[in-house]
């Protein structure tokens, strides 16, 4: 069965939510039905057959008028499956950046997972590094720092760790879209 990317139907529903669960955010079924019915035209699927094997997800943002944010992207990392890095992520990516425009806007917000992977796949996808934040253990936000470019915002990371010994450091990014 040949992989399919495509907006979230309702037979997904509890598979997606049964992934984005597992790979990205803990919530209830109904604060996730809550969240795919505002926005369904931010919420796409990758499957694999009956089989979700991806997702890709946003929202408009709360702080910016003029910024979606990307809240969620995640694909299925079981190596026997050879999901991962294929191009699922970048294409799902694509697919959401066209919704995005249809929206009429333009830039695309995101905060990164704290892991080198994560950070290499959104830079490799055209998003800048903003800023970083520093996350403690009780998820509460510590700091909020500006940051330059990635290489600079590895140094500044390694030093707000030092200071802080936070729960992680995450880099905000952004994507303009022409």
């Amino acid at each position: 069965m040949e992989k399919e990317i495509r907006l979230i139907e309702e037979t997904d529903y509890v598979k997606a939510h049964t992934f984005q669960c597992e790979y990205l955010d803990l919530e209830t079924f109904e604060d996730f039905m809550r969240r795919v019915k505002s926005d369904p035209d931010l919420y796409f699927v990758t499957v694999d057959g009956s089989e979700v094997v991806g997702v890709c997800y946003g929202s408009p943002s709360k702080k910016h008028d003029s910024v979606i944010n990307l809240n969620g992207i995640a694909v299925n990392l079981d190596e026997i499956k050879n999901y991962a890095r294929i191009g699922l992520g970048t294409n799902m990516l694509l697919f959401f950046e066209t919704a995005v425009k249809k929206r009429r806007y333009y830039k695309i917000g995101v905060g990164s997972a704290d892991d080198p992977k994560v950070e290499a796949f959104y830079l490799k996808n055209g998003f800048k590094p903003t800023e970083l934040v520093v996350i403690g253990s009780n998820l509460e936000e510590i700091e909020r720092i500006r940051v330059d470019d990635y290489k600079s915002g590895i140094l500044k990371k390694e030093e707000l760790r030092r200071r802080y010994n936070p729960r992680e450091v995450i880099f905000i990014l952004e994507k303009y879209l022409e």
